[in-house]
């Protein structure tokens, strides 16, 4: 036997030995067998899913808690575009995201002959509100006693309407601006024109004011000139001069006495004269 055909048979013995070695593994794990792949959105914003499980042998307890692992590979958008009236429906892939886990008790028991079986049907829904959208999952099963694989994993479809999405540009409104615009100068206008009436009111008043205050002054100066001129019992002030102090004889107010004296001494200045 030629190298060439013996190698060609120990890779045949090797492809064999991991068909088997999966086979056993998925024998193991069971199968899974869903009612139907893809599932309407219920009132409750709810999805119900109905699967049947097939287990190796029956299980030795009579529920068996099972992990169900979620993961969003297709998104199912509702956006709001330039050029459109209403949402576009668009399927967008995802990659990378954190699959949802939901915790099952699966019970294996027969109600009629309260035995354990290896097989069961079962149905249980999943909500919005723990974060599922519409869109395709991937669903994998595991056994959480032993973390095993049951059956393979499967692509499912949850259908309904996601929230809406508004993609469309922002148009900035140039007509709507200017006007906004213009506007504001009027605003701004009318409160100079207030504050220019307010300011030429006090102007007028601060005018008006000034010429009560002169005329009041006027007033109080005619007043005081009123009262130098005219002012009442007091005579009006005598400038101080200065003579010989001698009034003229008859004069209104001059005393007998100096009337005599003023002659005497006429006569003795006549006699001087006489007998000089």
């Amino acid at each position: 036997m030629s190298n060439r055909s013996i190698q060609r048979l120990v890779a045949a013995l090797a492809a064999l030995l991991s068909i088997l070695v999966l086979s056993a593994s998925a024998q193991a794990g069971g199968r899974v067998e869903w009612k139907t792949k893809t599932f309407k959105e219920r009132s409750d914003k709810a999805w119900m899913l109905e699967i049947a499980i097939y287990l190796p042998k029956a299980p030795d307890v009579a529920y068996v808690p099972m992990k169900f692992e979620f993961e969003l590979t297709t998104y199912f958008e509702r956006a709001l575009i330039d050029g459109k009236d209403g949402p576009v429906d668009t399927r967008t892939p995802m990659t990378g995201r954190q699959p949802l886990i939901e915790t099952v008790d699966v019970g294996f028991m027969d109600a009629g002959t309260s035995k354990i079986e290896k097989r069961t049907r079962f149905s249980f829904k999943v909500k919005r509100d723990l974060g599922f959208e519409a869109g395709e999952y991937k669903v994998t099963i595991r056994d959480t006693r032993n973390g095993q694989t049951v059956g393979t994993a499967t692509t499912i479809t949850f259908d309904g309407e996601n929230e809406v999405i508004d993609r469309r540009s922002i148009v900035f409104q140039g007509d709507d601006k200017k006007k906004k615009k213009k506007e504001e100068p009027k605003k701004e206008e009318g409160d100079g024109e207030k504050k220019e009436s307010a300011s030429d009111d006090g102007e007028k008043k601060s005018e008006e004011g000034g010429g009560e205050s002169a005329s009041d002054d006027g007033a109080s100066s005619d007043g005081d000139e009123g009262s130098d001129n005219s002012g009442g019992d007091d005579p009006p002030p005598v400038e101080e001069k200065r003579g010989c102090g001698c009034r003229v004889p008859g004069a209104p107010g001059a005393p007998g006495w100096s009337i005599a004296l003023t002659l005497g001494l006429v006569g003795l200045t006549l006699m001087r004269r006489r007998f000089g």
